[in-house]
């Protein structure tokens, strides 16, 4: 939600209107204050419309998710919720505004009460949503259409007007993209890409939306806007120095690089050449890696814009912004997601779900390790790990982790594996692992039985020590208020010392010091 001064809002004369606070037009949230209340980032929790709070700040997710390194479900699965403890748990000191595009800050989190109360704050998010449907309403009257066709797939999925059916299957196939992205299987995200593009490229959708579906005649060059809906792992284009380049095959062969290059998919990377030697987008790191066949042609200029469609376009992404999801799409979504904490242990061993990985330690003979032994590596030089009861040194991880080194040095020596499982790894990531990193196993004695009737009661152990965690700290709270409440009567209650009293204690003190 970014602040423009240009465009207040008050309640006057049926308009609104409030003494000693001056509200701002904003992308999405028009005619209210540039903060926003926690119950406003909890309406906005589906895949399509995704605000997440991170340290004071409302960030839209939704265009950011696909191209998350630790995978879109992650994201997901604090759609509408403030996720700064967990951010900073699994991030700490990443600045995440680096990796998004500008206008995904909405706007910082919270209403000064001083200046208006959260209901308050409602009251105007309901009265802009009437002045945004008048305004659609008079500039469609002024135009050739009698109305606005989405243009994007998100944009199509929120739009009321929207084919059921043809609204089923799309979220049908984004799921399915999605669980590719979160086991980076780029390939099967790329078909399930061109499996939408082929429905709604059918006669009987085609009409209905203005979604671009073929890569344009590149002889007059291609533009940003085009470049831009290039974002994702699977189809990713990034423009350097007025060249377009195509880095979606670089991308499934460097996982390593991805962070880098993910954070300027579908943007122009030019501001950043150079900044860094050796490091993408570099004049070295173009001349080592760069390749003939991923130039797709020169950034060209903007097609000319109906001024009229793009206020439309505008309106329509304000008027979703101010509305939010549906009820029954954010029921529908809240069925579908975990939120990932307490209850995400695995239900099954690890070997049971991925059969290959018997095959990578069979015939070995793996060390023996205590807990106590793995919790003296972690060193950078030598993190160990213990995941699913074996014991890693990540070291040949270290500075190639998609996640960053910070998670991997943050666990090292501890026993990782439900944060492991948290961001649902692939099998591929596993079998090089274990093929990579494994040095040993832990003693049978220290074992955890991840099996599925084990994890119950594991589970259920940590709630209840969460519990009683929580009893320890009130306790703690009690017996420090009793203390200080003692003090205080003791202090009302003692007696003033007379004069005499006084001077014999000072000559006291003054004989002991």
């Amino acid at each position: 939600m970014v602040p423009n001064d240009m465009h207040p809002s008050s309640i006057q004369d049926g308009k609104m209107h409030h003494e000693g606070e001056k509200f701002h037009s904003a992308r999405g949230t028009g005619a209210i204050s540039k903060n926003l209340p926690l119950s406003e980032v909890n309406r906005h929790c589906i895949p399509e419309d995704c605000w997440v709070a991170l340290n004071g700040k409302v960030y839209d997710l939704s265009e950011f998710m696909d191209r998350h390194p630790g995978g879109p479900t992650t994201i997901l699965a604090w759609a509408g919720k403030d996720a700064s403890k967990f951010f900073n748990e699994i991030h700490k000191g990443v600045k995440i505004d680096s990796y998004l595009r500008p206008e995904s800050y909405l706007g910082d989190l919270g209403v000064d009460e001083s200046l208006m109360s959260e209901e308050f704050w409602h009251t105007l998010r309901e009265a802009r949503i009437v002045e945004v449907r008048e305004e659609i309403d008079r500039v469609l009257s002024q135009t050739a259409d009698n109305f606005h066709k989405a243009d994007s797939i998100p944009r199509l999925l929120q739009d009321k007007k929207t084919d059921p059916q043809l609204k089923t299957k799309l979220q049908r196939l984004e799921t399915q993209k999605r669980a590719a992205l979160d086991s980076e299987d780029y390939v099967k995200a790329m078909d399930v890409k061109k499996e939408i593009e082929r429905i709604l490229a059918d006669q009987a959708h085609a009409h209905l939306h203005d979604v671009p579906l073929d890569i344009p005649n590149v002889s007059g060059g291609i533009p940003l806007s085009e470049v831009a809906r290039h974002n994702k792992p699977h189809d990713c284009w990034i423009a350097i120095n007025k060249t377009v380049y195509d880095l979606t095959d670089f991308l499934l062969h460097h996982p390593e690089q991805r962070n880098s290059i993910l954070a300027w998919a579908g943007r122009d990377a030019s501001p950043m050449y150079d900044k860094i030697p050796g490091r993408f987008p570099s004049k070295q790191w173009m001349d080592f890696f760069m390749r003939s066949e991923w130039k797709m042609g020169d950034v060209g200029t903007e097609p000319p814009k109906d001024p009229a469609m793009e206020q439309l376009k505008q309106l329509h992404d304000e008027l979703r912004r101010l509305e939010g999801p549906s009820k029954e799409d954010i029921e529908a979504a809240k069925t579908a997601v975990k939120v990932p904490g307490k209850t995400d242990a695995p239900t099954l061993s690890e070997e049971s779900r991925f059969p290959k990985l018997a095959e990578i330690s069979a015939g070995k003979e793996l060390p023996f390790f205590t807990r106590a032994e793995v919790a003296k590596h972690t060193t950078a030089d030598e993190p160990y790990m213990i995941i699913h009861n074996r014991v890693y040194n990540l070291k040949p991880l270290i500075g190639s982790h998609p996640g960053g080194d910070d998670i991997l040095l943050t666990k090292a020596g501890t026993d990782a594996t439900k944060d492991f499982e948290v961001f649902e790894h692939s099998e591929k990531a596993r079998v090089q692992r274990d093929r990579d990193m494994l040095v040993g196993q832990l003693v049978p004695g220290e074992n955890t039985d991840w099996s599925a009737e084990a994890t119950v009661a594991q589970v259920v152990g940590e709630e209840i020590s969460e519990v009683g965690r929580y009893m320890k700290y009130k306790v703690t709270d009690v017996a420090v208020a009793a203390v200080g409440w003692y003090i205080y009567k003791t202090l009302q209650n003692t007696k003033p010392l007379s004069q005499f009293t006084y001077s014999r204690a000072l000559r006291h003190l003054h004989l002991i010091m």
